[in-house]
């Protein structure tokens, strides 16, 4: 690969561990304004040395999906390994969710704000399909199930290779999406939709040309 004159593509995703262990022993570290600077120095650094560049940000995943799924017996003793601060048995639905709309909601200010918007070889466009995750509002419905087991690989947690691939559907669809109008909902299955370039806007979507159609 030529690094300097090849177009590249780079998806970032992270925070769900914070989301899930660190913010029970550092709350500064973990707070939403720690997220997203983390965030910014790493995009502020693929910018310096990552010429003809295209990132895609998924927003944080809401970790209380953990909870809204069928879980096994190993499910619920791992749980408690390496999501600690979310399976105590108390209040940890309410701050956790909490925290993660904060957490996807500083994302977001960060990428709308225009910082990696100014040059024609370089963007950081967020995907948001991740979000279909996120807990209902409603509290009737907040523990329904939001999607099979089948997707979800036998830790309760990480997709198999039927959600990532599941996953890879929805985020080339938002790939084709203009930023504003990218859809968030489940798909029924595996290529449910699937879309393709339309000749009168054969690309990529971007902050910067997404109302150009």
């Amino acid at each position: 690969m030529d690094v300097k004159n090849d177009w590249k593509m780079v998806t970032v995703f992270f925070g769900a561990n914070d989301l899930c262990s660190a913010q029970c022993y550092d709350k500064v570290a973990a707070a939403p304004s720690s997220h997203v600077a983390k965030l910014r120095r790493a995009l502020d650094y693929l910018e310096d040395h990552l010429p003809r560049t295209f990132v895609n940000l998924i927003p944080v995943l809401d970790v209380s999906v953990s909870l809204r799924i069928k879980r096994t017996v190993m499910c619920r003793f791992l749980h408690r390994l390496f999501c600690e601060c979310f399976h105590k048995g108390g209040d940890e639905f309410n701050v956790i969710t909490s925290l993660t709309k904060a957490y996807q909601l500083a994302e977001e200010e960060l990428i709308l704000s225009g910082r990696y918007d100014k040059r024609d070889d370089f963007t950081v466009v967020l995907q948001p399909f991740m979000k279909l995750f996120n807990a209902p509002e409603d509290p009737v419905h907040r523990y329904d199930e939001v999607i099979d087991i089948s997707y979800i690989t036998h830790d309760c947690f990480h997709f198999s290779q039927k959600g990532h691939a599941l996953a890879a559907n929805m985020l080339w669809n938002n790939l084709l999406e203009p930023v504003g109008r990218k859809d968030t909902k489940k798909l029924k299955r595996v290529l449910d939709i699937f879309r393709c370039p339309q000749e009168n806007v054969p690309f990529l979507f971007t902050n910067r040309n997404s109302y150009l159609e």
